[in-house]
């Protein structure tokens, strides 16, 4: 049975029939090469060039037909498997051929008057042209429904395309949010991301300052008006971002020209569609990125909208995260009680600075009567105690200058610039600080001091440390020997 389904014996099958039927006319068989009674058609007086261009005319037809027969032949041989109607394709080859030698045996009956062949000829073409064209009709909702899968299939690879851009665009994104950059470079990079994935004409990134709002033109299509080449008009009341910005949900607008927000200026550059998308939350940076269609681009798919979504989602996690970390980062570097920098951040700009071979300063203090107020007045005094000369010692010094606990009574400042010699304004901004202390209730308390400068007094970290220590802990020792009613050991 799969014999008998096979195109090439359909084919053969139809080329026996187109061989023998004809034979059965009266009078074909036994005349088949009679020339007896007939003349060859020289078409007397005719000119030498019309002869000439009516053979060659043939004789080109038949060698097209017989090359577009053989590479019809061989597109089935090689598609055998995945063409459902190959005898059709191969019946139509035989009709071109059938054709073809039609054509040949008028050059052949301009020499041999062969008509009764030329007639057996005619009458196999006849045959075979009446089988295909009988084989056309029942096939052609096969053909359609071919030529309907076909355009399916295109359709279901240009989505597989588009979704790999945006997975694609959406895998970079979230690559891109895990990154530690400034908030406003990740928006930017992102909106980089969305120029491939969505069918955008203008991509912008709209930003919050103190000054008021600003619009910043990120990416545009090379055939945007030249409105859209650069940041749009500001809008007083905000527009559309200023709306997604307040409400901190994405906005979506299909038709710009006739929403109330809409700015004229960018309706007259053509702005059909816009898209305004908050990132970050209350505590976080106060961005929106912003996409616009120009012209006869209108409308956000689905997909479109999903992406933006899931850009949304996407980012805003991994700002928080980021936030989530610095905050940790700060926690782990700062003194709980007195908000200063702790031990760790001291020794790590310590050491960060010595190896920037610049020049700074050590302060090393010890906050004298501690212990006495706490068995006075109780530990919450002293807590009072030293968050009190925390904030005095911060506002004592200068902006470059870094604050720090050190643990129990010990404080260490890195003073940002000092040389030999400047010992006596930094011992008076440290006896200003702990006057004021004594001031707001803790007469009781007082302060140790050293100082120790980088490079002319040490060159290494530690060396430097040492020093103040030393110094310090020999004014420490003086104010131990001074009597009550000395002066302070700053004195």
């Amino acid at each position: 049975m799969s014999i008998l389904r096979s195109g090439w014996f359909r084919i053969l099958l139809l080329l026996l029939c187109g061989l023998l039927l004809p034979l059965l006319w009266p009078g074909l068989l036994p005349n088949l090469w009679n020339t007896s009674g007939f003349g060859p058609d020289h078409h007397e007086g005719w000119p030498p060039a019309l002869t000439a261009l009516h053979v060659g005319s043939d004789l080109l037809v038949w060698l097209s037909y017989t090359v577009i027969a053989g590479l019809l032949a061989l597109l089935v041989y090689r598609n055998r498997a995945h063409l459902p109607f190959d005898w059709v394709v191969l019946a139509f080859g035989l009709f071109i051929v059938a054709c073809g030698f039609t054509h040949v045996m008028h050059v052949v009956v301009r020499f041999v008057p062969v008509y009764w062949f030329d007639a057996y000829v005619r009458a196999l073409t006849a045959i075979v042209s009446v089988a295909t064209a009988a084989a056309l009709p029942p096939l052609m909702p096969r053909v359609g429904q071919a030529l309907r899968a076909t355009a399916e299939l295109q359709r279901k690879e240009q989505e597989l395309q588009q979704a790999l851009r945006v997975n694609t665009a959406l895998l970079n994104i979230v690559e891109l949010a895990q990154e530690r950059r400034p908030p406003l470079e990740v928006a930017e990079h992102v909106l980089l991301q969305f120029r491939g994935a969505l069918q955008v004409d203008w991509l912008g990134l709209w930003v919050q300052q103190e000054a008021g709002a600003q619009v910043a033109a990120v990416w545009h299509a090379p055939e945007v008006p030249a409105a859209l080449q650069g940041p749009p008009p500001p809008e007083p009341d905000g527009g559309l971002p200023g709306l997604a910005s307040a409400t901190q949900r994405s906005v979506f607008v299909e038709d710009y020209v006739v929403h109330p927000r809409a700015h004229p200026l960018l309706v007259q550059a053509g702005v059909t569609s816009v898209a305004c998308v908050p990132l970050g939350g209350a505590s976080g940076p106060t961005l929106v990125l912003m996409a616009a269609k120009v012209g006869d681009n209108r409308g956000w798919a689905d997909w479109e909208r999903q992406l933006f979504e899931a850009a949304r989602v996407s980012v805003n996690v991994a700002l928080e995260r980021q936030s989530h970390l610095l905050q940790l980062e700060s926690a782990a570097l700062q003194d709980a009680l007195t908000g200063l920098g702790n031990r760790r951040a001291f020794e790590m700009e310590l050491h960060a600075r010595t190896a920037r071979d610049g020049p700074f300063g050590l302060l090393m203090m010890d906050l004298d009567g501690l212990k006495r107020v706490n068995d006075a007045l109780g530990h919450e005094a002293g807590d009072q105690l030293l968050r009190l000369f925390g904030q005095r010692l911060r506002a004592q010094m200068r902006a470059g200058d870094r604050c720090y606990r050190l643990g129990g009574d010990e404080f260490a400042v890195l003073l940002a610039h000092g040389q030999p010699g400047v010992e006596e304004v930094l011992y008076g901004r440290v006896r200003r600080l702990m006057a004021q202390v004594q001031q707001e209730g803790f007469a009781q308390a007082d302060v140790s001091a050293g100082i120790a400068f980088f490079p002319p007094e040490a060159t290494e970290a530690e060396a430097l440390l040492r020093l103040a220590d030393q110094r310090m802990y020999a004014m420490k020792a003086q104010h131990h020997r001074q009597q009550p009613g000395d002066d302070s050991p700053l004195n």
